[in-house]
């Protein structure tokens, strides 16, 4: 009986080690067709959208660059701009007015009378627009130089309005012009 008994219980322990091995391939089985972080396809579409995101970030990186450094840059112009053709308010008139007759001397135009004022522009704190209307006398050669002369002004002066009359000498007409020039307040 001894025997038996042996071979019973070496029976169950087999048994009981075939359910564990069984078990156990079970869940190798199961990890291997569902394994807990993904199929290998799923993990390499995985990479390959990381590594398109990457990218995709890179070279939305590099044009924010890009962009940075036009901003950078214009911010740069304006200021130069700004600086160098927008006057002074304690020098605008007296820069104006010899500017306009400067103007008027090279070119041959007489210079009759001038109206300047001075309004602030809408929207900024520090702008004014200086606004100067000034009449002349002398011939459409003049006139055509004078105008030549003002748009090669190193000084920023807009012209506004330009109205032109002949007179009643030959050659000769009035001219009435309205200049702008902009005047930052300190």
């Amino acid at each position: 009986m001894r025997k038996s008994f042996k071979t019973a219980n070496a029976q169950m322990y087999l048994k009981a080690l075939a359910g564990v091995l069984a078990a156990l391939n079970a869940v190798a089985l199961f990890f291997y067709f569902a394994p807990p972080g993904g199929t290998r396809e799923e993990l390499s579409e995985q990479i390959a959208q990381t590594r398109r995101q990457i990218a995709a970030a890179r070279g939305q990186t590099t044009r924010m660059k890009a962009t940075a450094g036009k901003v950078e840059t214009g911010s740069d112009q304006a200021t130069s701009f700004e600086t160098q053709y927008f006057l002074p308010k304690r020098v605008a008139y007296v820069g104006v007015v010899s500017e306009i007759q400067r103007l008027a001397k090279v070119s041959g135009l007489d210079e009759r009378d001038s109206v300047y004022t001075k309004e602030p522009i809408e929207g900024t704190e520090d702008l004014s627009l200086l606004t100067a209307t000034a009449n002349f006398q002398g011939s459409y050669a003049n006139l055509m130089r004078f105008l030549n002369e003002a748009d090669h002004s190193p000084m920023l002066l807009m012209l506004d309005a330009l109205t032109a009359a002949p007179q009643s000498k030959s050659g000769q007409i009035t001219a009435s012009m309205r200049f702008q020039a902009i005047v930052r307040e300190q």
